[in-house]
Formats: structure tokens, sequence, C-alpha cells
């Protein structure tokens, strides 16, 4: 035991990366101040959003051919069609329906599978099959993030009871001027129009969409247009697009009432804004926890500067991630507050009691990080471990769970470098000895008192002239 004492306190020291940074104060400071920097534009780097970016990779072909019952269209097609492609890679669930002269397949692959290669291996398995030569297929790729961001409805503002004709001419003048500028904003897929009783051939602008429909807007009809988002597009940098959109149009076009009807963007406000409230209301809270065991506002700020610290160096690791503000994420970020100020309380407390017991702060700072060093970074290092593997599960609840793993864990091994760095070079530069610091508050009171003196000498001096 007597020469496992010495050699375990050289291990010790030579693992405490305190000692480094406090010996080199000032780079550990600029260190974590580029830290933070980058962190804000990291985090305004981040969208916005309900859930995970998740691909959901579905695709439906479309086959036709030249029969007149559904028996004879399932035998000499769905059944060749679902045995062309069993043997596709990643295919986990298949369902066909049959009709007369015409099947239709929905192919669900797994989770993560990149839709347009998945659309490519269907089309080239279709093409190496065997089928009559009148038979045609069209393979249609579907990512159910592709969701509608905002719907608007489209009417006359002279006349509400307007007839066919005039809803023609609505027609007309929506295709022409309204919707091609809302097709070309970035972030949006495709605009569809509703409620014309014909369908229209779009072939000059593809990304507009007219299928016959019938819309109902306050008792009248009317028409409507729905933007489709791109999958991996900010719902709410869309929606603010297609309304700067729509305001300029409105101005444009004064016979024309363009009406909001519905969008995604305030219910993800709402969401998002709901769980951030909740995570500054954790940070609050974690803050006026401390100081009644800190007992000094000095101690208590050193502790508390490692939440927001902390949080900023996740946002960095979130943007390389890829990862969005969402629910996910900003629950693991919640959740992560008490952890992430235990580290720095630990290491804070522990270099205020070798100050109190007379050591220098830089002592004290030496001492303290050495003596729990190792106890702190096993504790969170146990947390990583746990979380860490959440993140690599498999399926779809796996790609739900991975942001919240890899944030968890991101946001913890930040805390440790944040309590193992900045913490004991701050507490070095203000933290002091109770004797010192009551000899400077005696000192100021000395300086009050004579003060005052002098002002009530000042005063009798007056009143005697």
């Amino acid at each position: 035991m007597a020469n496992f004492s010495p050699s375990s306190a050289s291990w010790r020291k030579r693992l405490n990366i305190s000692r480094w940074a406090i010996a080199r104060p000032w780079l550990t400071a600029s260190f974590w101040l580029a830290v933070a920097t980058a962190g804000f534009f990291a985090f305004s780097s981040l969208k916005y959003a309900l859930f995970p970016d998740i691909t959901f990779p579905v695709v439906v072909i479309q086959g036709k051919t030249p029969l007149t019952t559904a028996l004879e269209t399932e035998t000499q097609l769905t059944r060749p069609l679902e045995n062309a492609i069993a043997s596709l890679d990643g295919l986990e669930s298949t369902r066909t329906s049959t009709y007369p002269g015409q099947s239709v397949a929905n192919l669900a692959f797994a989770v993560g599978t990149p839709l347009a290669s998945s659309a490519e291996a269907v089309q080239q398995q279709l093409q190496q099959a065997q089928f009559s030569p009148e038979t045609t297929f069209e393979v249609i790729p579907l990512n159910l993030n592709e969701s509608t961001a905002a719907s608007y409805a489209i009417q006359w503002k002279q006349d509400e009871n307007a007839p066919h004709q005039a809803l023609a001419d609505l027609t007309q003048l929506a295709l022409d001027q309204i919707l091609p500028p809302i097709a070309q904003l970035p972030g949006v897929l495709r605009v569809d129009l509703l409620g014309n009783d014909s369908e229209l051939q779009q072939s000059e602008r593809t990304k507009i969409e007219s299928p016959k429909t019938l819309v109902r807007f306050n008792g009248n009809n009317a028409l409507a247009f729905r933007a489709i988002k791109q999958g991996d597009a900010n719902t709410l940098e869309v929606v603010k697009r297609i309304q700067e959109t729509v305001a300029q149009l409105q101005q444009k076009l004064p016979q024309v009432q363009l009406v909001l009807a519905e969008t995604q963007a305030d219910y993800i406000r709402e969401a998002t804004q709901a769980t951030i409230d909740a995570l500054l209301g954790a940070i609050v809270l974690a803050i006026l926890v401390i100081y009644p065991f800190l007992r000094s506002w000095r101690a208590t700020l050193i502790a508390a500067l490692a939440i927001p610290l902390s949080l900023l160096g996740t946002f960095i690791a979130m943007a390389i991630a890829g990862f969005n503000l969402e629910t996910i994420t900003l629950l693991a970020l919640a959740l992560t507050i008490g952890i992430i100020v235990d580290d720095a309380i630990v290491d804070v407390e522990n270099i205020t009691r070798h100050i109190e017991g007379g050591d220098t702060p830089k002592q004290a700072a030496i001492k303290g990080t050495d003596e729990l060093g190792l106890t702190v970074s096993a504790s969170t290092l146990t947390i990583a471990a746990v979380f860490l593997p959440v993140a690599f599960m498999g399926g779809t609840v796996g790609q739900f769970f991975k942001p919240f793993g890899l944030t968890v864990s991101a946001a913890v091994l930040i805390s440790l470098l944040v309590a193992r760095t900045l913490s004991p070079v701050l507490a070095v530069w203000w933290l002091r000895p109770k004797q010192e610091a009551e000899g400077r508050g005696q000192e100021a009171g000395g300086r009050r008192q004579e003060a005052e003196g002098r002002r009530q000498e000042a005063e009798g001096r007056r009143q005697e002239a």
C-alpha cells in the first residue's frame, strides 16, 4: 500500500487536465470564448421542427395492362410484379391492390434508405422482369416528410356569389399569376391548385398540379392552393417565404382575396417555444438552488456559467450532426441541465473548501481538481456510456432516439470539459480567501465611515458659516 499511494497520486496528476488549464489560463479562456462564439453561429443555423428528419422511403408502382377483369390482372400482372420486386435490398413490406387492367404496389423500405436509390432500384428491377409488351409502369417515390407547409383560399373580393364563369376566370388568374411565384420559392416542392372543376394540364409548369376537386370556403365555391415543402426544407422558413410572397401578390392583385387557411408553422412555434421555456426555467431554478449551498455569488456564477457554455458547445455538435431544434433534442438539453451543473459544483465547492482552509486560490484549484478529477470524470463518462448506445438503436425507434442519445452525450462530455478546465481558471481569478474578503469588507466599511465623518464635518462648517 505504501508504494501504491504515491504512484496513484502521480497518475492522478498526469491525467488532471485542470493543471494544464490552470497553467495556461488565458489560452483556456480564449478557447472557451471561441467555443461560445461558434456556438452562437451554430445555434442560428439550426432549424426548428417538430420531430427529427427521418426518411420513411415509400415507392409506389402503378402498372397498367390491357386486361378487362381483376382476376386476369392479378394473375398476369400483380403476381409477376410481386415476384419481380421481392428480392429488392432493404424492402420491408409490400402491399398490392388489383383493379381491372391495373395493379398498384406500395413498397416500404427500411428507415434511412435513400429514397432516390430505392426508386432507381425498383425501376431497374422492373426493366429486367418479363412482362407483356403492352404493360406499362410508373414508379412514384414518396417522401412522407414532403408535407403541406401552408394552404390558402383564393376568391374574388367583389362578388361573393361568383358564377361558374367567374370561378373559371379565377382559375386562369391563379395559374398565370399566383401559383408560379409560389412554386419557384426555395424549399417548395410543388403547388397544388384545388377547387377547379376540370383537370388542367400544366406541361410547362411541372411544379404546379391541378387535379379536379371542389373547395368550399365560407359557404361559397372557391379556389385554394397548397404548397408542398421539400422533405429536407425548414418548414418555418418556407412558410415565411410563402407569406411574404402572398403579401406581395395581394398588393399586386387587389381584386383577389388570399386567405390563410392552414399552416404548420404556428404549431411548430408553439411546441418548440414551450420546450425552450421549460429549458430556460430549468436553468433559472438550477442557479437559484446552487446559491444556498455555495453561499457565494462568485462561486455560484462560476457554476452557472457552465450551463450556457455547455449548451453552446452542444449546439456545435448538433450542427455538425445535422440535427434540428425539435422536441427530442430540446428534451435532451432540458434533461442534462442538472448534470451540467453538477460537474461544475463539485469542483468549485472543493476549491472553495481549500481556500477557506488557508490555501491560495491557485493552490486550492490544483488540490481540489487533483482530489476529485477521476471521480467527476468517471461519473460523467458513465452517463455518456449509458446514453450513447441509445443513439445507435436500429429501426424507426432508433432514428427518433439518435438525436436524443447523441445530444445528451455531447452535452455531458462538454460540461465535463468546462468543469475541468474553465471552472478552475475562473476560481483562481474570482475566488478569494474568507479572511481577505472580510478584510476588504472592513476596509471598505472604514472608508465609508471616514467619508461620512468628512461629510458631517463639512456640514457643521456650513452651518457655522
